[in-house]
């Protein structure tokens, strides 16, 4: 419908302990649309306090024409922010 695009997310621990991501997959989609997006890079684990990071890449490859959607979670050990999640 267009061709496919990719776009990196970074993940930073501003904590004061390690940070680890729990889901299986680390990063899930969900969502009507959650076929045409694709994880095709998953984040290392566990991020280093203080400013560790990793990063992990989404592809999206829509079926049809028109807006899509889904919604991204990352399941973690931080007990404020679990599951962390963003639509897309």
């Amino acid at each position: 419908m267009g061709g496919t695009f990719s776009r990196t997310f970074t993940i930073t621990n501003s904590g004061t302990a390690a940070l680890n991501l729990t889901g299986n997959p680390r990063v899930a989609i969900s969502g009507t649309h959650a076929a045409d997006f694709t994880v095709t890079t998953q984040p290392a684990t566990p991020l280093a306090i203080s400013g560790g990071t990793t990063t992990f890449t989404i592809e999206f490859d829509p079926s049809s024409l028109g807006v899509r959607s889904a919604t991204v979670s990352i399941a973690n050990d931080d007990s404020d922010e679990n599951p962390y999640t963003f639509a897309i």
